[in-house]
């Protein structure tokens, strides 16, 4: 669920800092997507200048997922506590993406460029069949 719609305004502001068409309408499938997830309390918010979208456990201050926008992709994170979910796999998550990467921090990546992206993300994630 948004997140007492926190930082609102900020949708629409980054909706309009992404300059390609599918990474926008991926950007707000997404939004919707997190909108409805329950479990979930998420929000956007500045970190520096970087524009970070969080994903929340419900009633906690663990976060194991975010993504942040640019202007061509998304760059979705499976944080620590993503990684440690049961049924994580980062080699099922190379398998669906190719942009699927560990960082340094032991967290996963992956660019979302198009809705379908959005789509396989929440299948291997596991918030949709």
């Amino acid at each position: 669920m948004l997140k007492h719609m926190h930082n609102a305004e900020l949708i629409g502001e980054w909706h309009d800092a992404i300059t390609d068409a599918d990474t926008r309408e991926a950007f707000l499938y997404i939004v919707g997507c997190a909108a409805a997830l329950r479990g979930y309390e998420c929000h956007p918010q500045w970190k520096g200048e970087v524009r970070d979208f969080r994903f929340y456990r419900a009633g906690s201050s663990e976060q194991p997922y975010s993504f942040i926008v640019n202007q061509r992709w998304l760059l979705f994170y499976f944080r620590a506590p993503g990684v440690s979910t049961p049924g994580f796999s980062g080699a099922k998550l190379q398998e669906a993406f190719e942009s699927a990467k560990e960082n340094s921090a032991g967290e996963w990546t992956v660019k979302v460029r198009s809705i379908d992206d959005v789509k396989r993300l929440w299948r291997a994630i596991g918030f949709s069949d």
